[in-house]
């Protein structure tokens, strides 16, 4: 997570702020600290902060939460892009729940799990960087599927004809091919589209977190993110706590990979509608489309010229193979905006490696899901050990960087 995360905490309790503000510190994140409404009222005043951490119950010996709810939605009123995580009592799950349905992005339950904590506020970062970018992005960018590929055009007709019943759909393809952006189309084409759309990270999951979500979700679309990485002992959560509510699934798995990471059970409630997004090396001219798009998108995002691609530049883009897909061709369309300097980009501003001074980069054939070890042992050479910043380049959180690290014994 970049150092320029501003992160404000709000609680009246002076250990629960400091242990908070002492893990995310530690993680390169800035961090600051109100014990009122008042003080955090100053600290918004002087400076904007990506996160806020609001204690619904910060008045002592008040467990209503109507204090929280008071700020909750004054924050909410004075920035309707802002990303506020509540935080509340080990029984205080309806609460947390009426506080997503009020605007809140997320909720953490006390006592925390500092592996927890930090995966939500950094996906709450995450969210505020989209918010904004959303905000600040030309008209051309909304929510469509762009792609003529005949692979996108089936995909457009799934959601013109299922998003419109209550159907659980699981989505499933490789890293960075729009998984995400299908399951919003999914909710906003929905029957509940007036509804929340909350999502659940199944790798971070927890029986609170799982109930909790679930419950927010009602009357909404709960998307499950990385099903296949929920453990095994919170199926049964999880299918206890779905009910009736839509949810859509996404994977990178597929076929006798996915049954053997998820229960029969589990995979006939969450996948009755299949529907699978190709590797943008199989969309044909998509690619070009999309890279055309992202260069006009980040020239308008960073006040830079929209310029034309030259020849050499489109060849490039159609003839590579893109292992890390849309991800990576947004990644290269943006460095391009800001570091090519002639009248048009060419084929080196376009497929020049992420880290410019690198001696070796990696091969174009490596992707995550293939050499993963080898990706992140290079990510993290080219950065100097910066989690940060290898995180970064792989599309990957602090936490999930970690975790994969110690998989692979790095």
């Amino acid at each position: 997570m970049s150092t320029e995360s501003h992160i404000l905490v709000i609680d009246d309790d002076p250990d629960i702020a400091k242990a908070a503000r002492l893990l995310l510190e530690r993680h390169g994140m800035r961090v600051s600290t109100a014990a009122d409404p008042d003080s955090a009222w100053v600290l918004l005043a002087g400076e904007p902060v990506d996160v806020i951490l609001l204690d619904l119950n910060f008045a002592r010996g008040r467990t209503s939460g109507d204090e929280g709810f008071a700020m909750l939605d004054r924050l909410i009123a004075a920035d309707a892009r802002a990303v506020v995580i509540v935080v509340t009592g080990h029984s205080g799950i309806a609460v947390a729940v009426r506080a997503m349905r009020s605007g809140a992005a997320d909720f953490v339950i006390k006592p925390w799990h500092n592996e927890r904590l930090l995966t939500t506020v950094e996906r709450g970062v995450a969210l505020r960087r989209a918010r904004l970018e959303t905000a600040a992005i030309p008209p051309v960018s909304g929510g469509v599927l762009l792609g003529d590929s005949a692979a996108i055009a089936r995909a457009r007709d799934m959601i013109a004809r299922i998003a419109p019943t209550t159907a659980p759909i699981l989505v499933h393809g490789a890293a960075g091919t729009g998984k995400t952006l299908l399951a919003q189309l999914i909710h906003q084409a929905s029957a509940q589209s007036h509804g929340p759309l909350v999502t659940l990270d199944a790798e971070a999951a927890d029986a609170a977190s799982i109930a909790g979500c679930a419950a927010a979700a009602t009357g909404g679309t709960l998307v499950i993110d990385h099903i296949d990485r929920l453990p095994r002992t919170l199926h049964a959560d999880l299918l206890r706590s779905l009910g009736a509510v839509r949810t859509v699934a996404t994977t990178r798995r597929d076929g006798e990979g996915l049954r053997t990471a998820i229960s029969e059970d589990l995979l006939d409630r969450i996948g009755t509608i299949p529907i699978a997004l190709p590797p943008l090396a199989e969309r044909g001219d998509d690619v070009l489309l999309l890279a055309r798009h992202f260069l006009a998108l980040f020239a308008y995002r960073h006040g830079k010229p929209n310029r034309p691609l030259g020849d050499d530049a489109a060849q490039g883009i159609v003839t590579d193979r893109w292992p890390d897909n849309i991800r990576g061709v947004r990644q290269a369309m943006e460095r391009a905006v800001l570091l090519g300097n002639g009248d048009i980009y060419t084929a080196g501003d376009i497929l020049r490696s992420p880290d410019v001074t690198a001696p070796q980069p990696l091969a174009p054939d490596l992707s995550l899901a293939r050499n993963e070890g080898t990706l992140i042992a290079a990510a993290l050479n080219r950065h100097a050990f910066n989690v940060s910043r290898a995180a970064a380049d792989l599309g990957l959180t602090r936490a999930a960087l970690y975790r994969r690290m110690a998989r692979h014994g790095l």
